[in-house]
C-alpha cells in the first residue's frame, strides 16, 4: 500500500489541558472530520471515506491499535493525532509524522483564574522520575513533594541516585541508611524533609557506566567474570596464549596486549599459458 502524498501527518504531544487536541483541530481547517480514540478506530471502511474529510485520533499513546492507525495514515491526507507523550508512541506510527510539542502547562488553570481568582489550582500527582527530582530540589513545600513521593512511588535507590550529584551526602545519609529497613513511605519522608528545596542552578543527573568488557571476554576464554584475575597466569603458557588469540577478536586481543595473526591472504599473480 503506497503512501497517498509525501507529506507527514502531526502528531502533537502534551500534557492535559496542553491545548494539543485544540491545535490538531485546527490543523484539520474547516474540513468535516471524525475523532477517535487510537485504542478504539471505528474507521473500518477506509476507502469509502471521503478523501477530503479530516480523521482525529487522540492518546496515541494509550493502547494504539497500530495495524489500523498506520493504515489509515497511508491511505488518507488529512489525519492528524495526539498524544500525552512521545515515548508510549510507537515508532511505526512515530515514523510517519511530523511532532509538535504542546509543553507540560495545563492552561486550562490560567482561564479558571481568570474567572476565579480565589480559586485553588489542581495539583498534577502524576510525575515523572526528572519531575520527582525537580519538585525535591526546587520546591520548599515539602509536604507537597511527600504527597508527590508517596503518589508516584518511585525506586527508593533510583530516586537516591538521581537526587544525590545534586545535594550534599548529609542530607540523604538517614535515607540512605534506613532503605528497605522501614516502610516506603517512612522512607519518603526521611529523604524529603532531610533538604529544604533551596537548589539553585542546573540539575545534574546520573550518568551510565560505561561498559566492562570483562565478562565477554571470560565467557569467551571458558572462565567466570569472577576469575578474571586468573587469566594473566594463564597467558603465560604459549599454548594457552595461542589459543585465546584464536578465540578472541582483535579488540579483545588488545585490551590483553595479545598480538593477534593476521590471516594470510593468497595472491594470484596473473599467467600466461606458455609459462607452464
Amino acid at each position: 500500500m503506497k503512501q497517498t502524498t509525501n507529506i507527514k501527518k502531526k502528531i502533537f504531544c502534551g500534557g492535559s489541558g496542553s491545548g494539543k487536541t485544540l491545535s490538531a483541530i485546527k490543523e484539520l481547517g474547516k474540513r468535516p472530520f471524525i475523532t477517535m480514540n487510537a485504542c478504539d478506530i471505528t474507521l473500518d471502511d477506509i476507502y469509502s471515506y471521503p478523501k477530503n474529510h479530516g480523521v482525529l485520533i487522540e492518546e496515541v499513546n494509550y493502547k494504539p491499535e497500530k495495524e489500523k492507525i498506520l493504515k489509515i495514515l497511508l491511505s488518507l491526507d488529512h489525519v492528524v493525532l495526539t498524544s500525552l507523550n512521545e515515548k508510549d508512541v510507537p515508532k511505526s506510527i512515530m515514523n510517519l509524522c511530523t511532532r509538535k510539542r504542546c509543553g507540560q502547562q495545563d492552561k486550562r488553570q490560567a482561564k479558571i483564574r481568570e474567572i476565579a481568582p480565589n480559586a485553588e489550582v489542581v495539583k498534577k500527582y502524576e510525575k515523572s522520575v526528572y519531575e520527582l527530582t525537580y519538585e525535591y530540589l526546587k520546591n520548599p513545600n515539602r509536604d507537597e513533594v511527600v504527597e508527590y513521593m508517596k503518589y508516584n512511588k518511585p525506586a527508593d535507590l533510583q530516586i537516591l541516585s538521581w537526587v544525590q550529584p545534586n545535594v550534599d551526602i548529609n542530607n540523604i545519609v538517614k535515607a540512605d541508611e534506613i532503605m528497605r529497613m522501614w516502610s516506603m513511605d517512612y522512607f519518603y519522608a526521611i529523604l524529603t524533609y532531610g533538604f529544604d528545596g533551596s537548589h539553585r542552578g542546573k540539575l545534574q543527573f546520573p550518568k551510565r557506566n560505561s561498559y566492562s568488557p570483562v565478562a565477554k571476554i571470560c565467557n569467551k576464554l571458558g572462565l567466570k567474570k569472577k576469575d578474571s584475575h586468573l587469566v594473566k597466569l594463564l597467558l603465560k603458557d604459549e599454548e594457552y596464549n595461542t589459543w585465546a588469540t584464536k578465540v578472541l577478536n582483535s579488540d579483545e586481543c588488545k585490551i590483553l596486549g595479545l598480538k593477534k595473526p593476521r590471516k594470510k591472504t593468497i595472491r594470484l599473480v596473473n599467467t600466461k599459458l606458455g609459462d607452464w
